[in-house]
């Protein structure tokens, strides 16, 4: 999905369903701000509802993995492996690095959390495919309604979108109930 048909359905949800994007109008100032909110609410779906999940193989100096080393920036790390050994490794987490408590890891895979990039209004979105168009438009719609001082609406609008990310990550599967006696 690009960012731009989230935008096209936030402009429909606030009445300017007129509006159309293209070169020329990417510009206006009304877009400008509604990229910048598309770009805080990627961030908070990605930290706080689908983890933007990688993994890498980096080298290991001094026992600490950088994260300069790293294609992303790092929300949380959550597994580091000995890639020579194919042991877990133990860690823990400074703001600069990560510290690898094992002994003699030269080579390691970690697995982390990241937080995207900022992105344009040409460019696809990084969110995983649970995340629809809809979803973000309506948390799009929220940052701007509370930035613009429309403050029943932003709730109106946060309400739906946290709806929509709770069915979006609910678990979906087989409901088993397990069987019953009955005396």
């Amino acid at each position: 999905m690009q960012l731009k048909e989230a935008i096209q359905i936030c402009l429909t949800y606030l009445g300017d369903e007129d509006a159309s994007i293209n070169t020329q109008t990417a510009q206006h100032p009304k877009l400008k701000l509604l990229v910048k909110c598309a770009n805080l609410v990627i961030k908070e779906i990605a930290t706080e509802y689908v983890p933007l999940i990688e993994e890498e193989i980096v080298e290991v100096n001094g026992g600490k993995i950088s994260y300069d080393a790293l294609l992303h920036k790092v929300a949380e790390v959550r597994k580091v492996q000995d890639v020579d050994r194919g042991l877990t490794s133990n860690f823990y987490c400074v703001p600069t690095h990560c510290k690898v408590l094992n002994d003699g890891v030269k080579k390691a895979r970690i697995v982390y959390s990241y937080i995207p990039l900022d992105i344009d209004i040409e460019d696809d979105c990084p969110l995983p495919p649970v995340v629809s168009a809809k979803t973000l438009a309506l948390g799009i719609c929220a940052e701007y309604s509370m930035i613009s001082g429309m403050y029943e609406q932003s709730v109106m609008y946060s309400d739906r979108f946290k709806q929509d990310m709770r069915t979006a990550v609910r678990k979906k599967g087989e409901i088993r109930v397990k069987p019953r006696r009955w005396c």
